[in-house]
């Protein structure tokens, strides 16, 4: 398999495989407001980063954070009752957990909660489900601060066919010094994988990239991953289950050795069922 996630901030993901393979995270103060058509966050808008944002706020805030899931994003041949989702903290009131289908659409009978008994973990119930795609939504709130955190991951229940897409992601916008193409691949499992290849004249100096996946549904979240280079190419990617399908935004971040500033490239990419479907 291609990449592996890692949170953006130093807490990583091991791969879809592993323990904490696609666990999104992501502040509610920070998601894309979908209505816009645009992605705004506070570091975007303010034009410094969030830890500075939050630093020269003097705010201090309790991320209570999705540590790990069972079972992990990614394969999966049936999907067990419960899903059990476990996190950094102690939850409060207002934290849960849903299912959604491939369409974006709740799944009848799952309902998920945080367990009374331990606060630290969210039970999702789940009825009968058939092999398919399917995205496990949540959200966290700090029982420290109240502070709320919106994540998701996706599940390919049973060998469901992958999603697809009839053309490459569609740039919105590209810097000058710098031009970056994704080539997304499903693999066997029905896991797509990311790669990223940077050309133009600050393409050497490339030092980390960053893909950060908006779903069609808003409400969601998003998830921002680090990618990892391949041990025979050295082409940046990750591994990123894709389980609904519509139009997703696709954020390449680009951290460059020497240039002050990242470059941020955006991608509109339709994830369409396969015929027959």
């Amino acid at each position: 398999m291609g990449g592996i996630l890692e949170i953006v901030g130093g807490t990583p993901f091991v791969g879809v495989t592993g323990l904490r393979g696609a666990l999104g995270m992501m502040d509610r103060k920070t998601w894309t407001r979908r209505s816009t058509g645009r992605i705004l966050t506070l570091a975007g808008v303010a034009g410094m980063s969030t830890s500075t944002f939050l630093a020269s706020a003097d705010i201090a805030l309790a991320h209570t954070n999705l540590e790990k899931a069972d079972p992990p994003a990614g394969p999966v041949a049936t999907l067990p009752d419960p899903l059990v989702l476990r996190f950094s903290g102690s939850l409060d009131r207002g934290s849960g957990a849903r299912l959604h289908d491939v369409h974006g659409l709740p799944v009848d009978g799952a309902t998920g909660d945080y367990d009374p008994a331990d606060r630290t973990r969210i039970v999702l119930t789940v009825p009968p489900v058939a092999p398919g795609l399917y995205t496990v939504a949540w959200v966290a709130v700090s029982a420290e601060d109240g502070h709320e955190l919106l994540g998701f991951y996706g599940l390919v229940v049973g060998g469901a066919l992958p999603l697809s897409s009839d053309t490459a992601p569609v740039i919105a916008t590209m810097p000058a010094d710098l031009s970056v193409q994704l080539a997304p691949v499903t693999d066997a499992v029905g896991v797509t994988q990311w790669s990223v290849v940077t050309t133009g004249a600050t393409s050497d100096a490339v030092a980390r990239v960053i893909l950060s996946f908006v779903p069609p549904v808003s409400g969601m979240g998003t998830v921002q991953v680090t990618c990892k280079a391949d041990a025979v190419t050295g082409i940046p990617g990750a591994s990123f289950p894709m389980t609904m399908a519509g139009d997703w935004q696709v954020e390449a971040i680009i951290r460059r050795t020497g240039v002050s500033d990242d470059a941020r490239v955006r991608f509109a990419w339709t994830a369409v069922l396969p015929l027959g479907s």
